[in-house]
């Protein structure tokens, strides 16, 4: 599962039952099990999303590669504006915090290798 930063101030609005009801508006039924809830539409076949708190959510998603382009395409774009609507960023933003957030494990990493 990929761990995606929420906004701050945004994440109350994914409790109690907010991050399913944004789930179902894209991908229609969600099955829930307590902090994971899961889905599929078009070439999505599954996603799972569990909500780890306020903070920060975790996504994993499978694709149908024999898809037609429209509905992987259509797939994409629901994906695209449930991840805006749950974590508050857009795409560019949210790659932008994943690189950041990879540079800063790396770099701790290093720090903790050369201690050693």
């Amino acid at each position: 599962m990929q761990s995606f930063e929420i906004k701050r101030g945004h994440g109350k609005t994914l409790e109690d039952g907010g991050l399913k009801t944004l789930m179902e508006e894209e991908f229609g039924d969600v099955a829930e099990d307590n902090n994971l809830y899961s889905g599929s539409f078009k070439a999505l076949k599954s996603i799972n999303v569990e909500f780890v708190s306020i903070t920060e959510i975790r996504v994993k998603t499978e694709m149908d590669p024999d898809a037609s382009l429209e509905d992987a395409t259509e797939a994409h774009q629901a994906y695209n504006r449930f991840m805006e609507a749950a974590t508050s960023f857009n795409a560019k933003q949210r790659v932008d915090r994943a690189k950041a957030k990879a540079k800063k494990e790396a770099k701790a990493a290093a720090e903790k290798e050369m201690q050693s």
